[in-house]
């Protein structure tokens, strides 16, 4: 039986709700859909003269007065709606889509926690039958969703292949690097692909400007894992762009890097040389400086900024968030003063601290070692020691679960590991358990 998409449907992750002809659809009088964009669609509906009541707003449209209702989706949506609605679609409406429909359909069933093999494989059956029909965008929908699907299936990569060698004209620099990801993830390594694709990505980056290739570089740190491939050719050409770009720009493209664990000398020197200039350093942002102090240690080139990076540090002392005491904590645990001075100034604004910021900054206490030692007997914590235990107390019925994991190991592998008989009895479970994991994991070695 065919299948039309209806015009005003929801949508989620761009696969579009497939009605088929034959249903029969009453709407009520004055029934209208009202679409948005947002990860959760609102199911709203307008009636027409209607009397009011409470949770609605009143419009005038030009035809009368209407009463907008808002509904949110239910909590099991995907489990109990989208999935079955897909697994229907692929078992008995897949043979009618066209080849962006089916990318789009995989993309989404591809997120979906619980997933058919055999649905997989016979999506990948009627992509191999259409392929002729694939568009160089349709190629890029399909790898990552089918990789995650089928990955053994070398038929259709190599079905796929064959059409990116057709359009890859159409190609732009980052569908190169998603090509390039997935095809370097095989165990057979398509070679002859790949001495085809660099060449064109290198190309197609030659006329990226230079703050455009150093966002790439940025967002690559970001994903799970690195691809050497691209990186040789990304990485030159963010050197050759080095005076195109602003010092924190140039600072960023090493901290990309060194998160991806690489030294780059030539880039690690030529920043260094900025940061030594008064000129080019000067209104350098405190949050900038945290982190060029944790690149050159986490690198072992501190002896490069040192001189020139430590009196801008001790001079912004104030300026410096949760997070940024946290970097200098483990960039220079030596500068003790320093760190104290900062975790002093950031101890008065508690009242506005959230849980996330509050958590930064306890690392950042714990690595530099600024707490108060532990007292005597029936003697009170000192200031700072006191100030984390009341936020922890009085906060303590918001905190997640991970989030006190995070504090009992940052405490147990430190000279403050007495404070977790501190915490409040209410986080006792949590505590005992992540410990007990803790010494399960330690026995085991």
């Amino acid at each position: 039986m065919a299948v039309r998409i209806a015009r005003h449907a929801w949508r989620l992750g761009g696969v579009p709700r497939l009605i088929p002809v034959s249903a029969k659809v009453t709407l009520i009088p004055g029934l209208r859909w009202k679409t948005d964009k947002s990860d959760k669609e609102d199911w709203s509906w307008n009636t027409e003269e209607a009397s009011g009541g409470s949770g609605g707003s009143e419009k005038e449209d030009g035809k009368g007065k209407a009463v907008v209702l808002t509904h949110r989706l239910p909590d099991d949506y995907l489990e109990n709606t989208l999935l079955p609605h897909l697994e229907s679609q692929l078992l008995y409406n897949i043979h009618i889509y066209t080849p962006a429909e089916l990318t789009q359909i995989a993309k989404a069933y591809a997120k979906m926690e619980v997933r058919q093999l055999a649905l997989c494989r016979k999506l990948a059956g009627h992509m191999k039958e259409r392929m002729k029909g694939f568009e160089a965008i349709d190629v890029i929908d399909a790898l990552g969703a089918m990789w995650i699907m089928v990955p053994d299936d070398e038929e259709l990569f190599e079905a796929l292949e064959q059409k990116i060698y057709e359009k890859m004209e159409d190609f732009t620099a980052p569908n190169f690097m998603g090509i390039i990801r997935v095809y370097n993830k095989m165990a057979s390594k398509h070679h002859t692909l790949l001495s085809k694709v660099i060449p064109r990505l290198r190309e197609l980056l030659a006329n990226y400007e230079g703050v455009e290739l150093s966002e790439m570089l940025v967002s690559m740190a970001q994903s799970v894992d690195s691809d050497m491939d691209i990186l040789m050719t990304l990485v030159p050409e963010v050197e050759k762009r080095y005076n195109e770009v602003s010092l924190l720009h140039s600072v960023n493209n090493v901290w990309a890097l060194c998160q991806m664990k690489i030294v780059h000398e030539g880039l690690l020197k030529r920043v260094a040389e900025d940061l030594c200039n008064p000129t080019k350093s000067k209104d350098l942002p405190a949050g900038y400086m945290a982190r060029v102090a944790w690149i050159y240690r986490r690198c072992n080139r501190w002896d490069l900024i040192s001189e020139a990076l430590l009196p801008m540090i001790r001079s912004s002392a104030a300026e410096f968030s949760p997070g940024d005491f946290a970097r200098l904590a483990q960039a220079l645990p030596e500068e003790g003063q320093l760190l104290r001075r900062i975790a002093q100034n950031l101890v008065g604004g508690f009242t506005d601290m959230g849980r996330k910021d509050f958590l930064l900054y306890l690392v950042g206490c714990v690595h530099g070692e600024v707490l108060e030692e532990r007292p005597e007997a029936n003697q009170p914590y000192g200031e700072l020691t006191q100030a984390c235990l009341n936020y922890i107390k009085e906060d303590q019925d918001n905190f997640a679960r991970d989030e006190v994991q995070k504090m009992v190991y940052l405490l147990h592998h430190s000279k403050y590991h007495y404070l977790e008989e501190e915490l409040p009895p209410s986080l006792n479970a949590i505590k005992q358990e992540t410990i007990d994991f803790i010494r399960a994991k330690g026995a085991s070695r």
